[in-house]
């Protein structure tokens, strides 16, 4: 069977590309979620999923061993590259938007970063949703808001928790992040007492709403301005 590199979820309504959540020493692979904090190990649903579907440990391998073919540089004869950019052009479902990453952590390291980059740049025509921890380490922290920020197909959310404190949410604020809120119905605002935007898929159980949602975590792209998303608990 052809590794797909990207996966369709009928539940965001969109394509998104995967990556392991913890090493698997058996096959030499490191996990991705490097950035996570406590509360993700106690709550990460996909956890749970790996006891259900023994092949996701297999598929993450392939995900992973694709994910770092992937050049850091634009470059049209790239394989991989190509792969992406073919079941784009190809497929039959929607593709206007799609996500890094529906498991796993998409900016590890700085060449994720890069790897980013080139994808939406091979992608001009998808926007792509970035859900990431990486905020937590400094210095991706500082590249990205120097190399992806200014990527118009891109849209960034900081994944925040009940362990980030209030100096840390405002420090998100401060530099223009917008944030992906979860672990806490009970929670409204952010630190500066900006009210967050309640998400209709998880607080109205709309099934596949992602993908053609105008607001919350697409907001900044579709009307341009910084946005604070409250998930509810599952």
């Amino acid at each position: 069977m052809t590794h797909k590199p990207l996966s369709w979820y009928d539940d965001i309504g969109m394509f998104g590309i995967n990556r392991p959540i913890n090493d698997i020493p058996e096959h030499n692979i490191r996990g991705s979620c490097i950035h996570k904090t406590s509360f993700c190990d106690d709550t990460c649903y996909n956890l749970k999923l790996y006891k259900l579907y023994k092949g996701m440990k297999d598929k993450d391998v392939r995900d992973e061993k694709f994910w770092q073919s992937l050049p850091t540089t634009y470059d049209s004869y790239n394989k991989s590259l190509s792969r992406i950019v073919m079941q784009i052009q190809r497929a039959k479902k929607q593709t206007e938007r799609a996500r890094f990453m529906t498991r796993g952590e998409g900016i590890k390291d700085i060449q994720d970063i890069f790897r980013i980059k080139v994808i939406c740049k091979a992608t001009p025509n998808t926007i792509w949703w970035l859900p990431t921890r990486a905020w937590r380490n400094t210095k991706l922290k500082s590249l990205i808001e120097e190399i992806l920020f200014p990527i118009k197909n891109l849209s960034i959310c900081a994944s925040i928790d009940p362990t980030t404190t209030k100096e840390e949410e405002q420090m998100l604020i401060d530099d223009k992040w917008s944030t992906m809120f979860y672990g806490d119905d009970h929670k409204t605002t952010m630190s500066d007492n900006t009210r967050q935007f309640k998400c209709p898929k998880t607080h109205k159980k709309i099934k596949g709403h992602c993908g053609d949602c105008k607001a919350g975590c697409f907001g900044q792209r579709v009307i341009d301005r910084q946005t604070h998303v409250h998930l509810s608990q599952h």
